[in-house]
C-alpha cells in the first residue's frame, strides 16, 4: 500500500472521484430540499389562513367496511365522538358475513349521528368499493364528505376540526395523511416497508405542496360533496377496479382548489392483520393506477435520482478498482461514502419525523439502492397481474 497523489491512472481516478463528489453533492440537494419543503410547508401551519368555528363546515364520514366487525367496535365510536359542531357518519357495509350488521345495529339505537347502509351482495362487474363509496355519498347529507375505513383509527377527537378547518372560500379538496400502525409490523424486511412508504408519501406530499396533486389515500380523504357528482363520480375510471383516491383525486384536484393537511391531529393510523401482504398489494395497486393519474413527474424526479445514485456509487467502486494500492484514493473514496450517508440519513429522518414514522439509521442508503430492485420486481409482477384490475373480469 502507498499514499501518492500520482498514480498510473491518476486522470482516471481524479475523473472518477469528481463525479463520485459532484453526484453526492447532487443527491444530497435534492434530499434535504424534499425535507425542506416538507418542513417549510409544516412551520407555516400556524400562519395559514383557516376557517373560523362559525364557518366550519358540515361533514358526513363515510366509513367503507368489509367483514371489519372488530375493527368498528375499536374504533367507530372514536369517530362518533369527534368534538365538532355538525357532523355525522355513514357506515357502508359491503356485504358483509362477519356479524358487522349486528354490531352496527347495536351501535344505532344508541348515537343520533349514525347511519348504516350497505352495497347489495349481487353486484357484479365492477369495483365493489367504489360502489360502496359511491352509495355512502349519496347518502351522506352534509356540505363536505369524508371518506375512511374502518381499519382506520383516527388519533386525536380534533381530527375533523383540523380537516375542515381548510375548506375555506375556493378550497374543495383536502387531502389528509395515514399510515399504517408500524409497531404491528413485525416482520422480516419491516424496515424496508417503512422506507419505501415513506418515500412513496413523499412524493404525493411534495408534489402536492408544489402546487400539483395526483393523489389522496382513501383513508383521509375530503372534498365537497356537490364535486363528486359534478364529476360524475368515479365514472371515469369504472373500468378501474382501484383508484377511489389517486385516479379520482387527480381529476378533480388542481393546484388551486386542493389543500394538504398533516398536522399529527388530522393523521389517520391505519390497522392490517398481515402489515406484509397488505404493503405488496397496496404496492401493486398504485403501480397499476400510477399511469393514469395526471403528472408523472414524482415518478421520473425519483428515477432520475436513483440512476444519479447508482452512477455515484459506480464511479466510487471504479476508482478504487482502478487504484486499489493507493490510501488516498480508498480514504477519499470512503470520505465521499460516509458523506453520502449521512446526507442521506439526515433529511430522511427528519421527513419521518414530519409523517410520525419511525426514523431509521445505517439502513436508509442502503435502501434507497435496494428499493429500484424491488420496483423493478413489483412492476413485472404487477404486469402479469394486470387482469386483475380491472372489473370486467368479474362475471
Amino acid at each position: 500500500m502507498i499514499f501518492s497523489f500520482e498514480t498510473q491512472n491518476i486522470l482516471y481516478v481524479y475523473v472518477l472521484l469528481g463525479i463520485a463528489f459532484v453526484l453526492t453533492v447532487v443527491c444530497a440537494v435534492v434530499l434535504w430540499r424534499r425535507a425542506h419543503r416538507l418542513s417549510k410547508f409544516d412551520l407555516a401551519e400556524a400562519t395559514r389562513d383557516y376557517l373560523p368555528e362559525e364557518e366550519l363546515p358540515g361533514v358526513s364520514v363515510v366509513v367503507y367496511a368489509h367483514n371489519d366487525c372488530e375493527n368498528l367496535e375499536r374504533f367507530l365510536p372514536l369517530l362518533l365522538h369527534q368534538d365538532y359542531p355538525d357532523f355525522d357518519v355513514v357506515v357502508v357495509d359491503d356485504a358483509s358475513f362477519d356479524g358487522t350488521h349486528d354490531l352496527l345495529s347495536d351501535l344505532l339505537p344508541h348515537f343520533d349521528n349514525l347511519r348504516v347502509t350497505f352495497a347489495p351482495q349481487e353486484t357484479r362487474s365492477l369495483s365493489r368499493k367504489k360502489l360502496s363509496l359511491t352509495i355512502g355519498i349519496k347518502a351522506s347529507q352534509k356540505e363536505v364528505v369524508l371518506h375512511t375505513n374502518a381499519n382506520c383509527r383516527v388519533m386525536s377527537d380534533q381530527w375533523l376540526r383540523t380537516m375542515m378547518r381548510n375548506f375555506v372560500p375556493g378550497t374543495d379538496v383536502v387531502l389528509g395523511f395515514s399510515h399504517y400502525r408500524y409497531r404491528k409490523d413485525t416482520s422480516a424486511g419491516r424496515y424496508f416497508r417503512v422506507f419505501d412508504s415513506v418515500v412513496t408519501s413523499l412524493q404525493w406530499v411534495g408534489s402536492a405542496i408544489k402546487g400539483k396533486p395526483y393523489r389522496g389515500i382513501s383513508d383521509n380523504l375530503a372534498y365537497r360533496r356537490q364535486l363528486f357528482f359534478d364529476h360524475a363520480g368515479f365514472s371515469e375510471s369504472l373500468e378501474l377496479r382501484y383508484g377511489d383516491d389517486d385516479v379520482f383525486v387527480s381529476a378533480i384536484a388542481t393546484g388551486d382548489n386542493t389543500r394538504l393537511e398533516i398536522a399529527p391531529e388530522s393523521q389517520m393510523q391505519t390497522y392490517y392483520e398481515n402489515v406484509p401482504k397488505a404493503h405488496n398489494l397496496l404496492k401493486l395497486r398504485r403501480d397499476y393506477t400510477s399511469k393514469f393519474v395526471c403528472t408523472k413527474a414524482p415518478f421520473y424526479a425519483q428515477a432520475l435520482f436513483s440512476v444519479m445514485n447508482y452512477l455515484r456509487l459506480g464511479a466510487l467502486v471504479a476508482a478504487v478498482v482502478l487504484d486499489y494500492t493507493n490510501i488516498f484514493t480508498i480514504s477519499a473514496a470512503t470520505f465521499l461514502l460516509i458523506l453520502s450517508w449521512v446526507m442521506m440519513i439526515l433529511p430522511f429522518n427528519r421527513c419521518c419525523q414530519l409523517l410520525q414514522a419511525p426514523g431509521l439509521t445505517f439502513s436508509v442508503p442502503l435502501f434507497y439502492v435496494w428499493r429500484p430492485v424491488v420496483n423493478l420486481y413489483f412492476r413485472v409482477l404487477g404486469w402479469s397481474t394486470r387482469k386483475s384490475n380491472l372489473t370486467s373480469i368479474y362475471e
